[in-house]
C-alpha cells in the first residue's frame, strides 16, 4: 500500500519526511543529531526513531508542512516489512 501526503501526490517515505524538513543536514541540526545518523534513517527498516516524531511534526509545521502529523508517521511505520531476527539485531 502506498501512502500519499494530503494535498500532494508525493509518495511518502522516510526520505521524503527528511526532505520536507530541509534535507539531511537541516534535519540533523534541528534534531541535534549527526548528519550520518539522519542519513541512515532514510533506508533503515524502522525509519525515523519514534522518540523524534514529536519534534519532526513540530519542525515540519514550522516549515509549512502541517500535513506531516504523528498519524502520518505512525502509518508510515506500520508499513514496515518484517525482517529476519538476525538482520533486526544489526539494525
Amino acid at each position: 500500500r502506498t501512502i500519499s501526503l494530503p494535498m500532494t501526490d508525493a509518495i511518502l517515505t522516510w526520505g521524503s519526511i527528511i526532505d520536507a524538513l530541509g534535507g539531511t543536514g537541516a534535519a540533523a541540526e534541528a534534531l541535534d543529531e549527526a548528519a550520518s545518523t539522519v542519513s541512515g534513517w532514510r533506508t533503515r527498516p524502522r525509519g525515523i526513531p519514534a522518540e523524534h516524531w514529536s519534534a519532526i511534526v513540530r519542525i515540519a509545521a514550522e516549515r509549512g508542512r502541517a500535513e506531516i502529523t504523528l498519524e502520518v508517521l505512525a502509518e508510515l511505520a506500520a508499513r514496515r516489512v518484517e525482517i529476519p531476527a538476525e538482520l533486526e539485531a544489526r539494525a
